[in-house]
């Protein structure tokens, strides 16, 4: 499914509304030295993280591709120790093999992850390792020891090290300039963290029923390329290897029963489409490539059926999507088959298949937002709301949910609903003046008095929340 995202184009109406009887709450992050970074500012900070990565990442809006990392960072969830809130795993269009963790259980996914990984143990070890630096509060333990040894506060560090984030190669020299003479007690504090994230992180992989050999081999492709400048490994520049960490890790898989690698189809189809369609690499090329591929038949069938749709020649995309009928049910392989079905034109064929799949599968994200997209499309817009708010009772923050309601909202006339939906999409990306006029043109056009007490609610949240996300900006 391919939906663009929302397009705003109003003018900024800035006029922030709060009652005079209202108090603005800004959680404490500014003070130097402050001790014990709690797990709810653990999560407020977490959640500017993302919506800082809305604006300055290209986070890949796939629902299908959404829902395998969900899939697979909740496996590993339930096996793991110490998880006080909910993670949240997002996968951005970054050609490089990477991936980060950050305060409140934010996971960042690199594209490339996909394209290096041949096997999902592979790409789990790498999941399962950030998801421990998470759970051992890595991040807010280097926070707080770094504002009690210097003079930094909390912004500035959490500043700095969103930035490093968000550009690793810029952003680390960021972080060195900002931390100055204790870079090096952080070094040896990120050594000791990764250490300890390997160790955990294994163990971790082999609960959750992946084998671990699969860190090992992911160790030994990084170790080809030490000390050779590639800029696809960035993974080398913030997750450093030294061969004790690869004998040591080693050594503890030896230790363990042997595995055979897991077979998930999910993963071969979460490769395939990151492979098509988010490492900017031509179709014709790829199919190219694939004749020399040793990925196993899921992957290539996939793979073709993409490159062939991506090339319009959708009788071949079609004869490709075939090869997998076993996996007709699978929600990678319904996906594409109703792109199919709806550049063919056969919408009513589409329609019934994503209707007994919503029968099998209940409120899927993929296949609520595929059949509310058809709905959209072909004008049956109240169809559309009726999904789509369904959808976001369980999902109120779902990005691609909220830009395809607030546009349903409009072409059927209900502007009140329409702007308020919009408001929120606009606040999830951080874009507070705009959201907030969203809000403000809201309290003219409702009528009800109860939906205008809630805007004036809103907004007075809003403003809070872009004071706290301005005081962060700053260590930017």
């Amino acid at each position: 499914m391919r939906i663009s995202k929302l397009a705003c184009t109003l003018a900024i109406i800035m006029a922030p509304f709060a009652s005079s009887g209202s108090e603005i709450n800004i959680p404490d992050i500014g003070t130097a030295g402050v001790m014990g970074l709690s797990v709810q500012k653990e999560q407020q900070i977490g959640e500017y993280f993302i919506r800082t990565a809305r604006s300055f990442m290209p986070v890949i809006d796939d629902p299908a591709l959404d829902e395998y990392v969900a899939s697979l960072g909740n496996k590993l969830l339930i096996n793991a120790n110490h998880v006080k809130f909910p993670f949240d795993f997002f996968v951005v269009k970054d050609t490089t093999l990477n991936a980060s963790a950050f305060l409140g259980g934010k996971v960042r996914i690199n594209s490339g992850l996909f394209y290096y990984c041949d096997t999902e143990d592979e790409f789990a070890s790498v999941i399962a390792h950030e998801i421990t630096h998470v759970t051992q509060r890595h991040i807010a333990r280097f926070i707080e020891q770094q504002s009690a040894q210097s003079h930094l506060t909390t912004g500035a560090l959490v500043g700095a090290i969103v930035m490093s984030l968000l550009n690793p190669a810029v952003g680390m020299a960021a972080l060195t300039s900002t931390m100055g003479a204790t870079m090096q007690s952080s070094i040896n504090f990120t050594r000791d963290n990764e250490y300890e994230a390997d160790r955990i992180g294994i163990e971790l992989l082999y609960k959750s029923g992946f084998n671990p050999r699969g860190s090992t081999d992911l160790f030994k492709k990084l170790q080809e390329q030490q000390g050779n400048i590639n800029p696809a490994f960035t993974m080398l520049i913030d997750h450093p290897l030294s061969q004790i960490r690869v004998s040591e890790a080693s050594a503890r898989i030896a230790t363990l029963p042997a595995r055979k690698d897991s077979d998930n189809p999910d993963f071969f189809l979460a490769k395939a489409r990151s492979d098509v369609r988010y490492m900017n690499l031509q179709p014709d090329a790829i199919l190219q490539g694939l004749e020399h591929s040793k990925m196993n038949g899921i992957y290539k069938s996939y793979v073709k059926a993409l490159c062939y749709f991506e090339l319009n020649e959708l009788d071949k995309a079609q004869s490709a999507l075939s090869e997998l009928s076993a996996l007709k049910s699978n929600i990678f392989v319904l996906d594409l088959q109703t792109d199919i079905d709806l550049k063919r034109g056969n919408i009513n064929q589409a329609i019934s298949r994503l209707q007994q799949a919503r029968s099998r599968l209940g409120d899927n994200k993929t296949v609520v937002l595929n059949l509310a997209n058809i709905y959209y499309q072909n004008g049956s817009y109240d169809k559309a709301n009726t999904l789509l708010e369904r959808f976001i009772k369980k999902h109120p923050n779902d990005f691609t949910a909220l830009s395809l309601l607030s546009k349903s909202y409009f072409k059927s006339g209900k502007r009140c609903e329409g702007l308020r939906t919009r408001g929120t999409f606009l606040s999830n990306i951080g874009n507070y003046n705009l959201s907030i006029a969203q809000f403000n043109e809201a309290l003219n056009v409702c009528s009800d008095s109860m939906t205008k007490e809630k805007i004036k609610a809103q907004v007075v949240d809003l403003v809070n929340q872009r004071s706290f996300d301005e005081e962060l900006n700053k260590g930017m």
